[in-house]
Order: structure tokens, then C-alpha cells, then sequence
């Protein structure tokens, strides 16, 4: 039975005093680069998290600019933001892994993909709201 407390739930069924989803409630995409370039970056925790939060970023700079971000510009985007935090000591590189285990899953194109459909879900979201920092902030 699903939970209907839960953000997606309710934004799903149009609650009025929904909250905007987060990334995670968008179902099992793959955050992690592994999938996409074979880059191991550990903690995996903290590394989903940053990435949640980078995605949100991403998303509202799309509402505000009225235009989503081509795929070179969103992939360079995210391998700029996961060597920052590797600069920043937040996260450690690891070995990559075999080019080949990432690419079987999804590749660049499709994980990008997955990433652009959790940012154009909170973009429609806050579409529909008229005002992002009106559901953000509480």
C-alpha cells in the first residue's frame, strides 16, 4: 500500500500542502557517476546526498532561466561538481571501475537522462506552485 504521507504521493495525487518531492522520491534512478563514467566516489551516502542537493540546484536554476541545459553543458556540469567535491575532501576518488560495468547499465546519455527527468519533474513541480522558495523554504 502506498504511503500517502509521503511528498511524491501527495504530489502525485495533487495535494495542495504537498512538499516538492526530493530526487530520492523519484524512484530508483542511479545518482551515482559510476553508472555513467566509471568514477568511484566514496562516502556513497554523502556523495547520493551532494548529488540530491546539486540536482535541486540544477532544477532551479532551469525554472529561473526558463530553459533546460543541453547535454554537453549538464555533463560537464556534473563532472565539475563531482571533482569539486573530491577537491574539497568532501568525497575520495577511488580506482574508476571497468568502463564497461557503468556503460552496461547506463552509460553517459541515459544516466544524464534519468538526471534531466528528476530535474524537469521539480521544475513542472514548482511550475505548478508559481514560486519555488514558497515550497522550499518552509
Amino acid at each position: 500500500m502506498p504511503d500517502n504521507d509521503s511528498p511524491y504521493e501527495q504530489v502525485r495525487q495533487g495535494a495542495s500542502d504537498a512538499r516538492p518531492p526530493s530526487p530520492m522520491e523519484f524512484g530508483s534512478m542511479p545518482l551515482d557517476p559510476v553508472y555513467a563514467w566509471s568514477i568511484v566516489l566514496e562516502p556513497v551516502e554523502t556523495l547520493i546526498n551532494h548529488t540530491s542537493d546539486f540536482i535541486e540546484q540544477l532544477a532551479r536554476e532551469t525554472y529561473e532561466r526558463g530553459a533546460e541545459f543541453d547535454d554537453r553543458e549538464l555533463e560537464e556540469r556534473f563532472l565539475s561538481f563531482f571533482d569539486r567535491l573530491v577537491q574539497e575532501g568532501t568525497l575520495t576518488r577511488l580506482p574508476d571501475a571497468d568502463p564497461s560495468m557503468g556503460r552496461l547499465i547506463l552509460g553517459p546519455r541515459r544516466w544524464l537522462r534519468a538526471q534531466r527527468i528528476r530535474i524537469n519533474r521539480l521544475v513542472s513541480y514548482w511550475q505548478g506552485r508559481r514560486d519555488p522558495d514558497e515550497v522550499t523554504a518552509s
